[in-house]
Order: structure tokens, then C-alpha cells, then sequence
């Protein structure tokens, strides 16, 4: 209870901090600056990355095409309920609704979810460091993708030395979560094919958020990428504002400080961001609504006429 009254408050100092340093109108105006063309791109390149989250839960899980649209609504179902609700009590969503949906057992949807999430840091992390350094030093960044290739050959080492861990302890309910991740895809062209789409979703997500950041400020890429990548991972942080409000903007602003840059300035471009972020959350979730609607109904229609 004292955390969510925690992140009301700080949604409210957001909103009263926006107003004070910079103005709601002033910084709704601003957008008037992107062309058409722009605004549209960048709205499919963040749909595009929803597309790919839901094409990582097919693949993951080895489900059947035909049931994509179901994937696609469950994948910005749970997006939206992640970006609004504090701590991260977003992600609860996914192995509710993923047994509602495909009758996949709590257990085994978590222990998948764990697997995007951990490769959804490293994702982030080497892009953003490899699009950051490239400027300054092309071998360092060559370097960062080396070390992030090599740890992804040697991932299932990895798992297999958890897994040897907690058989050690002879508890039943340790050796069961040993067998759950024994049994997750992470060798081979499954894992494989986890992992390269999981980099076509930050990719586009990247891709989207700074062209954003670029249209909207006078930042370099490399300040670009690490304001972005710093405000991305503030999501994991215990107490947050609602929707990430307040703590998404200061983390993007404390990685702007490392270059020297006006903070006013900084939190200008953090809040249309977030606000970027929220309103594409919105339309991926109408439009994967929609489309399982639509999956649904042509279903219903296919049994009638069969």
C-alpha cells in the first residue's frame, strides 16, 4: 500500500515539476515539428516490435501460426500492463493470460518469461553499447559484441550449472524448478532463433525511440543511446511513479549529466518520450485487440459453415 501511495505521489510531482520547468502546452505543441511520413515510421518501427515479441512467444513456446493474432493481443495486453502498473506487477499478466489462452502451465510460462527478460538485458545492453562507443572507438564496440556473442554460445553452459545447483539441495520444489529449466529451448537453431528476434525488438524499439529523441533535441547518438538505454532499465527499479512517471525521466536525465547537458532541456525530450512509449502501448494493445476480434470471429464463422 505504501508503495503505490509512493507512486501516486511521484506521478503527481512529475506532472507539477513538467508544468513548472517547461509547460504541458509547450511540450505538447513541440510535436507539431514531425512530418507525416516521420511520425508514421516511427509508429511502425514500435508496432513492428510488438509484432516481434509476439513472433518470440511462437517460437519459444513452438506454437502454431494459426493462433498468431491470440499471441499478438496477449503480447500488448501484456506490454501496456508492464508500462502502467508500478514495480513490475505488469508482468504477472503474462502467465495469466498465456494459460487462459494457450493452456500453458503458471510454472513453465515463467520460467520463459525469465529467459526474454534476461535476454532482453543483454539485448539492450550491447546495442546500446555497441551504437554508443561506435563513434568514439569502433574496436571497443566490436569488442562489446564479441563478449556478448561469446556469452550467448555459452548460455546453456550456464543454465546447465544452475540446473546441476539446485539438484544439489534434494528439495522437491528446487528440483522441480531444475527440470523446468533444464527443459527450456537454449542451445541449437531454437535458442537461436529466441535470440535474433529478440534483437529485431530492440532493434525497432531503439530504432523508434531515437528517432524521437533525435527529431526532438539536439543530442548525439551516442548521448541519445545512453539517455534512452538508462531510462528503459529504470523500469526495474523497486518504486516508481504510475506508468513509470518521474522515475523514467530522471534516469534519462542523470544519463544525460554525464555528457554535461542542460537539464531542462534533457527532461524536455525524457517526458515526450514517455509519452511516445505510453501512446504506442495504447495502440499496439487497441490494434492487437482488434485483430484477435477479428481471428475470433472468422473462427466462429469457419465452425458455422463447416
Amino acid at each position: 500500500m505504501l508503495k503505490l501511495l509512493l507512486s501516486v505521489v511521484i506521478l503527481f510531482i512529475t506532472l507539477a515539476v513538467v508544468e513548472y520547468q517547461i509547460g504541458w502546452y509547450s511540450l505538447l505543441t513541440s510535436w507539431q515539428g514531425f512530418s507525416g511520413a516521420t511520425l508514421a515510421m516511427l509508429m511502425l518501427l514500435s508496432l513492428s516490435s510488438n509484432a516481434l515479441r509476439a513472433l518470440r512467444i511462437k517460437i519459444s513456446f513452438e506454437l502454431p501460426a494459426v493462433r498468431y493474432p491470440q499471441m499478438f493481443y496477449l503480447s500488448t495486453n501484456h506490454n501496456l500492463l508492464n508500462n502502467l502498473l508500478p514495480m513490475r506487477t505488469g508482468e504477472v499478466a503474462f502467465p495469466v493470460l498465456i494459460k487462459r489462452y494457450f493452456g500453458i502451465g503458471v510454472v513453465n510460462s515463467t520460467s520463459h518469461l525469465l529467459l526474454y527478460r534476461l535476454l532482453d538485458l543483454v539485448a539492450l545492453l550491447s546495442v546500446a553499447g555497441v551504437l554508443a562507443l561506435w563513434q568514439f572507438s569502433p574496436w571497443a564496440a566490436l569488442g562489446v559484441a564479441l563478449m556478448t556473442l561469446l556469452g550467448l554460445l555459452l548460455f546453456n553452459q550456464g543454465k546447465r550449472l544452475m540446473v546441476w545447483l539446485l539438484g544439489r539441495w534434494r528439495n522437491a520444489k528446487l528440483t522441480q524448478l531444475a527440470q523446468v529449466l533444464n527443459d527450456l529451448p537454449t542451445r541449437g537453431g531454437h535458442f537461436g532463433a529466441i535470440v535474433i528476434t529478440t534483437y529485431a525488438v530492440w532493434l525497432t524499439k531503439l530504432l523508434a525511440f531515437l528517432g524521437v529523441v533525435l527529431q526532438l533535441s539536439e543530442l548525439t547518438l551516442a548521448q541519445a543511446v545512453t539517455s534512452v538505454a538508462i531510462a528503459d532499465l529504470s523500469s526495474i527499479l523497486p518504486i516508481h511513479g504510475v506508468a513509470g512517471s518521474g522515475t523514467f525521466e530522471a534516469a534519462f536525465v542523470l544519463a544525460g549529466q554525464f555528457y554535461a547537458i542542460d537539464t531542462t532541456a534533457l527532461l524536455t525530450v525524457a517526458v515526450q518520450l514517455h509519452l511516445f512509449l505510453l501512446l504506442m502501448s495504447f495502440v499496439a494493445f487497441a490494434l492487437g485487440w482488434l485483430v484477435a476480434k477479428i481471428f475470433h470471429r472468422e473462427e466462429l464463422l469457419q465452425v458455422e459453415t463447416d
